[in-house]
């Protein structure tokens, strides 16, 4: 489901919830109560780390605005991705922002926020691997990795390239026989991209990025179902998750977040 077209609906439920504000959250002065941030900075443009060493992108800048709006000193925790939810499930003050696919199993352990945004999976690949003529609609075929030599995909463990290639490992599937390696991010599987692996599969913007800071890959997108960004809570934070879905719903309305996007991305969005 696009996001424009769940505004209406979702301005429509969280209105009551704006009626009382963000009374409590504000005011606090030097004494800002801190709102813990989990992320991984091998996601851009939606986190990474800088020329400075700090970790900004798109979720970066999103969590800022939140608590600014609501009174919070926000502070960032570049962690390992498989240990974000952890970190969440553990303190009713942690939010994990890093891309995050909503899926059913993390809904049972954390709460979810409205969708922010959305993607489709990638794969990286050697640059001319793949021409015009190996795609059906501008999309690639998962099975036509099973042209590749090096039978090896590389993905960022716990992600939705992840799953999808342990989904096409099984037998009679698309990449049956085919060697899953896990790293940390895509910008550590990319280098082993000619060597340990064959090919990467990553979500839209991070495998672009990826690909546009080195001539010797290209990616293209694979023919697969889009996925929701969302961030996501402690089960217990009801009413921290009902104000923030209120300024997301905003930051969609008003272009924030597209700006966030294109101001990280050179423009690709």
């Amino acid at each position: 489901m696009k996001i424009k077209k769940i505004l209406a609906t979702m301005m429509a439920t969280i209105a009551a919830v704006a009626t009382f504000g963000f009374a409590g959250c504000g005011g606090k002065g030097s004494d800002k109560e801190k709102l813990y941030v989990y992320t991984n900075a091998g996601f851009a443009p939606y986190e990474y780390i800088n020329d400075k060493g700090d970790v900004v992108g798109v979720d970066i800048d999103i969590m800022n605005y939140i608590g600014d709006q609501l009174g919070y000193k926000v502070v960032i925790n570049d962690i390992e991705f498989n240990q974000i939810l952890n970190e969440v499930q553990n303190d009713k003050m942690a939010v994990g922002a890093a891309g995050m696919t909503q899926k059913a199993s993390r809904d049972e352990v954390a709460l979810a926020s409205i969708t922010y945004a959305t993607s489709v999976q990638y794969v990286i690949v050697p640059t001319g691997t793949f021409d015009a003529d190996d795609l059906v609609d501008g999309k690639l075929d998962l099975s036509k990795l099973q042209e590749l030599s090096n039978k090896t995909v590389g993905v960022q463990e716990g992600t939705t390239g992840d799953f999808m290639v342990q989904d096409a490992q099984v037998e009679g599937e698309a990449l049956e026989g085919f060697e899953k390696l896990d790293y940390t991010n895509a910008i550590v599987a990319s280098q082993d991209i000619g060597s340990q692996v064959g090919a990467v599969i990553i979500d839209k913007l991070p495998a672009q990025a990826i690909a546009d800071a080195d001539a010797d890959l290209e990616c293209f997108e694979l023919n697969a179902e889009p996925e929701s960004y969302v961030l996501y809570f402690n089960k217990e934070a009801t009413e921290l998750v009902a104000q923030v879905n209120v300024i997301l719903a905003q930051m969609i309305a008003d272009g924030t977040i597209d700006q966030y996007t294109i101001n990280h991305s050179n423009g690709n969005n």
